[in-house]
């Protein structure tokens, strides 16, 4: 996958330059902080595109390009510069407004804490930052979600049989109801003889008119 960038001057310069716009001073390791956030985070948003074409180690004081650090280290070389894409503008512009107050010892504790299970930045001396570390240091954290309460949903139906309920009724299996409990009982005299009883029921009082 190609850098979005041509080259890593391009981004360096386009950050010197928003520094100055603004009356700031951008320290040498400060920019070199900046860089490495910048494709850190383009890393992490783009599935590890680069932003350009560097490659990026640590010491003690931080993450830093070699040849752009040696290349800068006397000031600002003149050198042909060549404008960026506009999307890549807009990706620095909210990278710029997210660290332009914070100094290079900020920077190299935010890069360090981000950093913390890399071998690379527990190591130093030189050791590189892969852009596959840069995507897992500064991915958008994933929030937990909780799986919602599954909806109840009606059994599934097996296949060439229907619901239950638009089945026809087999009126051969359903029992026939009990006889009312209040209805006429037949009992044995204490002559043997079979008769027909009712509950009894009191007259209603009739109210004089």
């Amino acid at each position: 996958m190609n850098p979005a960038a041509t080259t890593s001057y391009d981004i360096a310069f386009w950050l010197l330059d928003r520094a100055r716009a603004e009356d700031s001073y951008l320290q040498p390791r400060a920019l070199q902080c900046l860089l490495f956030l910048a494709q850190a985070h383009y890393a992490a948003a783009y599935r590890g595109r680069r932003l350009m074409p560097s490659v990026f180690v640590i010491d003690d004081a931080g993450p830093y390009d070699p040849n752009l650090y040696r290349m800068l280290e006397n000031g600002r070389p003149e050198i042909t510069q060549f404008p960026i894409d506009k999307a890549v503008a807009v990706f620095l512009d909210a990278v710029w407004r997210r660290y332009r107050h914070d100094d290079a010892l900020r920077l190299e504790q935010i890069v360090s804490r981000a950093g913390a299970k890399e071998k690379a930045v527990q190591l130093r001396k030189g050791a590189e930052i892969t852009t596959a570390a840069m995507r897992r240091m500064f991915a958008p954290e994933k929030a937990a979600t909780q799986r919602a309460p599954a909806e109840k949903r009606p059994a599934p139906v097996a296949e060439g049989r229907k619901p239950l309920l638009s089945q026809p009724i087999n009126r051969e299996k359903v029992p026939e109801m009990a006889a009312d409990p209040a209805g006429p009982r037949v009992l044995t005299s204490h002559t043997g003889r079979k008769v027909t009883v009712t509950s009894w029921t009191p007259a209603r009082a009739v109210k004089p008119e």
